[in-house]
């Protein structure tokens, strides 16, 4: 049998995945911290400064503040397996501990997870099958303990291989600062789109808006997926999030104010829950307003079209895991 094996479950110290849990809690928590530190900053910087230079650090912070939130989901969900892993492991742990003590009282060796009968042979044909009976019942309770436990085990690396760095950018430096961009002012790196492993278009994409309108704005949106994120940029080909959605409205023949907390100001509010495909919706509040928006794709699936950051590119993402602070639909 491939994976624990019965030696390693007898033998087995559980507690130590759930010490692993609490040390990456702990983690999560220093890094739920560090998030909230990155948005004090950037909410003072929104507020307090002036000029091209402000507004780049702007975009800087906030998008090391949105990489941090991530990194905090991803620690999360690591806790979350490691925790889900020990009790379950705990679980065929006490379950093969069980069975042996039972089955050595009862007169079996166990040796190897193999349950053999070490009771000379019964006198009578009914006492024989009652102990293969109950020899095999041991040996089923143990092979099914370490299924059990070779299960936790397993789930642990394979939630951790989609969680970890290369499907998950932990909120480390990638060289995407101020500063760190091509003479015409596009990210340094270019973005390949189709291997982005963004959230994909879905198929009711042109039939989800409530009217013609909002339609036009999504599909106006989705046309620019993969354009790169520059700040202060309103197209053709690079936005900012207030770019792409004052933009988004142009197109679909509506002029809306060009700065987030300014469309947040004027553009008429929607109560969450009854947000539609098409709204904008916010995040981030500044002293000013909101310094982050996106558009609505599918309120259904939470997912939005946005212009993340620095060095990201316009995507479909999700909203509601992103704490929005509401939405608007402009008329």
């Amino acid at each position: 049998m491939g994976g624990i094996t019965y030696d390693d479950l007898l033998n087995a110290t559980p507690h130590q995945y759930k010490s692993t849990a609490d040390a990456w809690g702990k983690w999560r928590d220093a890094v739920d911290k560090h998030a909230g530190d990155l948005l004090t900053v950037n909410q003072h910087v929104s507020g307090n400064w002036d000029s091209a230079a402000a507004g780049e650090a702007h975009a800087f912070i906030d998008a090391k503040h949105l990489k941090v939130q991530a990194s905090s989901k991803v620690l999360a969900q690591v806790e979350s397996t490691l925790t889900t892993a020990y009790t379950n492991f705990a679980e065929a742990h006490n379950k093969l501990v069980a069975t042996v003590q039972k089955a050595v009282g009862d007169g079996f060796d166990c040796t190897g997870g193999h349950v053999t009968d070490t009771k000379p042979a019964a006198d009578t044909k009914q006492d024989r099958n009652d102990r293969v009976t109950l020899r095999q019942g041991y040996q089923n309770d143990i092979d099914a303990a370490l299924k059990e436990a070779t299960s936790a085990d397993s789930s642990v690396a394979t939630a951790l291989r989609g969680l970890m760095p290369g499907n998950t950018d932990l909120a480390g430096g990638n060289g995407d600062g101020p500063g760190n961009r091509g003479g015409n002012g596009a990210t340094a790196t270019p973005v390949d789109y189709s291997r982005s492993g963004d959230i994909p278009v879905p198929p009711n994409a042109s039939t989800l808006a409530p009217n013609p309108r909002a339609q036009q704005v999504i599909d106006w949106a989705l046309t620019k997926l993969g354009d790169p994120y520059v700040w202060g940029a309103t197209g053709p080909d690079r936005f900012d999030c207030s770019g792409l959605t004052s933009q988004a409205y142009k197109a679909a023949g509506l002029t809306i104010p060009r700065t987030s907390d300014v469309q947040w100001q004027q553009e008429p509010s929607v109560p969450a829950g009854h947000e539609q495909p098409g709204d904008l919706v916010f995040f981030h509040m500044g002293n000013t307003g909101p310094g982050h928006v996106g558009i609505v794709l599918d309120p259904e699936k939470g997912t939005m079209i946005v212009a993340p950051h620095t060095g990201d590119h316009v995507k479909i993402d999700n909203y509601k895991t992103q704490n929005p602070i509401g939405f608007a639909r402009p008329t």
